[in-house]
């Protein structure tokens, strides 16, 4: 019986959800199916084009390649060095994040470990999850690991933040560590130093969003990852998420989703 303190997938902030290592034969057709997740490759060896929107990609080895949540790339092995890869799926509140300050996007899918140190740790979650058969806190320890060099080397290379970006980082983190209270988005601004008027305007510029956008966003994310756990009440984790009224609570749950909380958790389930 696997310690739910242990298991990794109950966790809000990050969570993973799969991982595996391919050794790709020359003429393999993949059919990739869409995930509710991102997904991270990492080309331990050989050669394979990857194909994103109009964009392609020739890859080798020590290169990453993201695929975004419901989206349908395609990729293919190189028909004399058919590439080899491991990968790695998740999601969670701070993925988004996570993703950015590494500088991964649906625009940017793709990163060049020329120095090839980030194969390590898709090698450690790999090897701890074939060993335990679940992601353990030691998966999810490495996979933070992993985020926080891809930051650090984000920041070599960026050279640092403008104001505007600062402002909206700084306005994210207060969001991620305090989206459980009843906050709005005049506490959100007051906090960055900024005013409410020039943070939606920064938002809407860099973020194509809102700052009252981007609270809904993250509560109701983690909503559902309370939901699924199947071990609170719907107004228990309303109140989890900054919800004083389950009404209230429901039918913006219910706007997010299409589903009102009740029917997703019915539907979502662990076995």
């Amino acid at each position: 019986m696997v310690s739910r303190t242990l298991d990794s997938s109950i966790y809000v902030e990050l969570n993973l959800k799969e991982c595996g290592r391919e050794i790709c034969i020359p003429d393999k057709v993949f059919e990739f199916t869409s995930k509710t997740y991102f997904l991270l490759h990492y080309v331990v060896s050989g050669k394979g084009t990857f194909v994103s929107g109009e964009e392609t990609y020739h890859l080798h080895h020590g290169d990453i390649f993201y695929i975004a949540p419901n989206t349908h790339p395609k990729y293919t092995p190189d028909r004399d060095e058919p590439w080899t890869y491991l990968w790695l799926g998740f999601g969670g509140s701070n993925a988004p994040l996570l993703l950015a300050a590494a500088g991964l996007s649906e625009r940017n899918p793709i990163l060049h470990d020329s120095e090839h140190r980030y194969k390590q740790y898709f090698d450690a979650i790999y090897n701890e999850y074939i060993e335990k058969g679940y992601f353990d806190l030691v998966c999810l320890g490495q996979a933070y690991c992993f985020f926080g060099s891809l930051d650090e080397a984000q920041k070599v290379v960026s050279g640092g933040l403008t104001s505007a970006e600062g402002h909206i980082l700084a306005a994210k983190d207060f969001i991620y560590n305090n989206y459980q209270y009843h906050i709005t988005v005049d506490d959100i601004a007051a906090n960055v130093g900024v005013t409410p008027n020039y943070l939606a305007n920064i938002f809407a510029k860099f973020q194509k969003s809102s700052p009252k956008k981007f609270l809904t966003e993250v509560r109701m994310k983690n909503a559902a990852v309370f939901l699924r756990t199947g071990a609170y009440r719907i107004h228990e984790v309303g109140e989890k998420v900054g919800f004083s009224n389950q009404l209230h609570f429901s039918n913006e749950f219910k706007k997010y989703y299409g589903v009102s909380p009740l029917n997703y958790m019915k539907g979502n389930q662990k076995p």
